[in-house]
């Protein structure tokens, strides 16, 4: 009931569902027909695309492409005719049942009435009008076009127009970073601009204060709120080179990496998500947009090296928390488990070298993942001395993440026990006891240790980042008013973190060149800096936020509902596909 479901199997169920609605109608084109128009249109796109997308690589500013380039774009092309097809085909049958007339019985078969119980009830209250005077059809007709309407032809077509919107907005990351089309400007460092208008953000963000129903300590918008507010702050940081801000960009970073410890064992802790699809999932939501991009402009994987952190830390929480797991609701146990991982790291990043070289830099298939050639620093000869750097800076943060995950609970019962103390008085000093600790220690991290020297800062980083978080954390959740609201614009912005992150380099910067870093701003306007400013931040987060939904689609698209042999059945289909663009290339 209720028509085809989102899928690629379903795709193929919606295309048939969309042969039948026009054969059934008295105008209904004969199914060669359709298969005539659907030749016809995925051909003519494909010359096309394929013609614009020969057009932008004629345009490229960085020598040859490489084999892999070319294959994404012989696959983009392809995904563009495919989804063309698919909703010119929609439409065709939607127009010609529109002057036709199908009796709701046909249009019920097809699944076509997924309607609330009130339009049901016109449209049979439309047929037996039908059946006792005439003149009605044209009301009829109109009913069953409204049910029509509301067929899931969109949802059942998300696939093909989720892989066609990904390769246009590829193609967008290309134009803008890969040619000289739109041109670069440099950098202007202007301190009062920077918080003049982190200012105003702050302002239009305090407009947008909402209330929850619970007062529960870290809910989910409390957690996006901290992400978005963070971020923007994050990307001010790289636009506008506020190289003052850097010590707070690495605590921000930490807070990222602290979640990813935090989320994942509070998950894996209710010992529901031990499955190969969530799994799957996980990682095509994390490395999806990285890899895409990776290939599209030929830039190594740990360019973003937020996605290689994330990834690499979230697997090794899942692995702590799959390993013995019946243990897991024991604190002896799970605190065992946490220090042989603070062993683990600790022999990692602070043993002999050569065991980081080994785990990173020789297993097969893991080397190219981690390792990275940086054009604008030449002197790093060892190409595992990014990751070394990048992931040992918050080497320990998700480890503390567990805990306070584990923990969260006895946080629950000290703000449940302040709330229940008889008075007014009572309920104060306690707050007092909680925040003045809080805070001196908050200001004794600040004195000591956040005003060192930017280099300085960087070695004592990675023992001393938990310090800020937790005081933070536990003067955010002090107050059960402060609890149950939040501030939506940040909490919205903070869906988005990974999409902003790669799309800052390519679309509201430009980078330097292959593995460059976003060292300019984009120009489409020259010589107006703050129009410039306006149209890309503008088109950079309607993009983002795009992207976000187009990587939910395709990690259904990848990873489906189902058993495991369905899901490898997927990613077999796929895998084949991507060969023959990658044979294509020859």
């Amino acid at each position: 009931q209720g028509g085809p479901k989102p899928g690629i199997r379903q795709w193929g169920n919606a295309t048939r569902w969309c042969r039948r609605l026009v054969s059934s109608s008295g105008m209904g084109l004969p199914y060669r027909a359709l298969y005539l128009i659907d030749f016809l249109v995925g051909c003519i796109t494909l010359a096309i695309v394929g013609f614009a997308c020969k057009w932008l690589g004629s345009q490229h500013a960085y020598g040859d492409h490489t084999r892999a380039q070319i294959a994404l774009g012989v696959a983009c092309c392809v995904s563009l005719a495919v989804w063309a097809a698919a909703a010119v085909e929609a439409k065709i049958a939607v127009v010609y049942v529109r002057y036709s007339i199908v009796s709701t019985e046909e249009v019920s078969e097809l699944g076509a009435t997924k309607v609330g119980a009130a339009e049901e009830g016109a449209v049979e209250e439309n047929n037996k009008q039908s059946d006792k005077k005439s003149g009605s059809d044209s009301e009829k007709q109109r009913s069953v076009s409204a049910a029509l309407e509301k067929a899931p032809l969109y949802e059942a077509h998300k696939p093909s127009r989720a892989a066609a919107e990904l390769a246009g907005l590829m193609a967008f990351l290309y134009l803008c970073d890969r040619t000289d089309i739109f041109a670069r400007a440099q950098k202007i460092y202007h301190p009062a601009h920077f918080w003049g208008l982190w200012a105003l953000i702050c302002a239009a963000a305090l407009c947008t204060v909402r209330k929850l129903q619970s007062t529960k300590v870290m809910q989910r918008e409390q957690t996006d709120e901290w992400k978005g507010w963070m971020q923007i702050m994050f990307l001010m940081y790289h636009y506008f080179a506020e190289v003052e801000v850097y010590n707070a960009i690495r605590v921000y970073i930490a807070a990222y990496v602290w979640m990813t410890g935090y989320g994942n064992f509070f998950l894996y802790a209710r010992g529901k998500s031990f499955t190969v699809k969530r799994t799957l999932q996980m990682l095509v939501r994390l490395n999806l947009l990285g890899g895409v991009v990776c290939i599209t402009l030929n830039n190594e994987y740990l360019l973003y090296y937020i996605c290689a952190m994330h990834t690499f830390f979230t697997v090794i929480v899942a692995l702590v928390m799959y390993i013995k797991q019946e243990v897991n609701k024991s604190a002896k146990a799970v605190y065992s488990k946490i220090f042989l991982t603070l062993l683990f790291t600790l022999l990692i990043y602070d043993g002999p070298s050569f065991i980081f070289k080994a785990i990173f830099g020789i297993v097969p298939g893991v080397r190219p993942l981690f390792a990275f050639h940086d054009p604008l620093h030449p002197e790093f000869t060892d190409e595992m001395h990014e990751w070394h750097f990048r992931s040992g800076l918050d080497r320990f943060i998700w480890i503390v993440g567990m805990v306070y995950a584990f923990e969260v609970a006895r946080l629950e019962d000290l703000m449940q026990w302040i709330e229940a103390l008889p008075s007014v008085a009572q309920r104060s000093a306690a707050r007092f006891g909680v925040a003045v600790p809080a805070l001196i220690a908050l200001a004794f991290w600040w004195h000591y240790f956040f005003r060192l020297d930017k280099y300085s800062y960087n070695k004592i980083h990675p023992y001393t980042s938990f310090i800020p978080i937790t005081c933070f954390l536990l003067l955010r959740n002090l107050l059960p008013e402060l609890r149950q609201r939040y501030l939506w614009l940040f909490a919205y912005l903070g869906k988005f973190t990974l999409e902003t992150y790669i799309f800052q380099f390519h679309i509201w910067m430009k980078t330097t060149g292959l593995n460059g870093s976003p060292k300019f701003l984009m120009e489409w306007v020259p010589g107006m800096y703050y129009v410039n400013f306006a149209l890309t931040t503008a088109v950079y987060f309607f993009l983002s936020v795009r992207m976000f939904h187009v990587t939910v689609d395709m990690k259904d698209v990848f990873v489906p509902e189902g058993t495991n042999s369905d899901i490898a059945k997927r990613f077999g289909a796929i895998g084949v596909f991507l060969f023959g663009c990658w044979l294509a290339t020859f």
